[in-house]
């Protein structure tokens, strides 16, 4: 008998699987932007495999953002070196990390990516995320709809995505961690100095291949702010680490920051970006963890995501994690 009972439940740990469900949010947010982008926005939702089964247990939340020219099914259909999120969770379940909902919305566009921002260009992408979104999940699923069992993630302009929202809505997001987030400071392919503005201003000259990519960055973010680069005060109440130099309230409300990027990314706006949102965090006395790791901007996803970022989450909704320097 005891030997049966012990086959059966292997049996039920080895089929239990979580659910991805699609629903579709109408944005007033988004609503009338410049560019004619479609309020109705695809949100991916995935629930662990007790969340069926426990209908009167409640779920952390991680908001996941993608990247510039990205969506979401990329993290379910093998796009990043065969990472399946859904198979990912599962089996993190399995080792007994606690269970959470990941919300991944779709925020491409015609220019790439929306920055996570409110734009004129765009829509109130912030607004979105951070009320419409937030209102819609704790509505239509049983989450646990206070802070502490909130975070974000997000990789490249989802990294941006999350520093951004993170200062910004310290109230909403307890833990965030960004993945290679790019553009975060006016530094590398970025800077000033830098060539990509030539062509980001002249566009009758065609741009040579390897700057291609972040010319149409910086484009999609001069739409994004809504100003050329180099207008003053502009650009500095969007780019992370100017936010964390002025105010950094928000971000001291954190119950963690983890920042990551590859030593060999090409973006090198990532690894000057990154490095210098950490010193702002260091010199605001905000604890926080900067990992580097061998590898290019994507080609390390699935692996990051697995070891990583999402047991990371299990620990920080579980209470598993040190949260001493998390404020109410």
């Amino acid at each position: 008998m005891r030997l049966l009972l012990l086959l059966l439940c292997v049996a039920t740990t080895a089929v239990a699987q979580g659910r991805i469900l699609v629903d579709t949010i109408h944005s007033k947010a988004i609503a009338g932007n410049a560019i004619g982008d479609t309020p109705n926005r695809e949100v991916f939702v995935y629930t662990p495999p007790s969340y069926d089964r426990t209908p009167n247990r409640r779920f952390p939340v991680l908001y996941l953002l993608h990247g510039f020219t990205s969506h979401p099914r990329e993290w379910l259909d093998g796009s990043y070196q065969g990472l399946d999120l859904q198979q990912t969770m599962d089996s993190l379940w399995r080792v007994d990390a606690g269970e959470y909902l990941v919300v991944m919305p779709s925020a491409d566009n015609a220019m790439g990516g929306t920055f996570y921002v409110n734009s004129a260009a765009f829509g109130k992408w912030e607004e979105f995320v951070a009320d419409e979104l937030v209102r819609f999940i704790d509505a239509r699923y049983r989450t646990r709809p206070e802070r502490l069992s909130r975070g974000l993630a997000g990789q490249s302009m989802g990294g941006f995505g999350a520093l951004y929202l993170a200062q910004k809505h310290g109230e909403l997001f307890g833990s965030v961690y960004a993945m290679s987030p790019c553009c975060t400071a006016m530094v590398g392919e970025l800077a000033a100095s830098s060539d990509v503005w030539r062509y980001v201003r002249d566009t009758t000259t065609v741009t040579p291949p390897a700057m291609a990519v972040s010319v149409r960055i910086a484009r999609a973010m001069t739409a994004a702010f809504g100003a050329p680069y180099d207008t003053p005060n502009t650009w500095s109440q969007f780019l992370p680490t100017d936010l964390l130099a002025k105010d950094a309230t928000g971000m001291k409300r954190s119950c963690a920051v983890v920042i990551e990027y590859g030593l060999d990314d090409a973006i090198t706006s990532v690894s000057l970006g990154s490095r210098a949102f950490a010193d702002e965090l260091a010199r605001a006395k905000i604890p926080f963890r900067l990992d580097v790791f061998a590898g290019d901007h994507t080609n390390r996803t699935r692996q990051r995501f697995e070891q990583r970022v999402l047991p990371f989450f299990a620990q920080q909704f579980s209470g598993v994690a040190p949260n001493g320097n998390c404020l109410p």
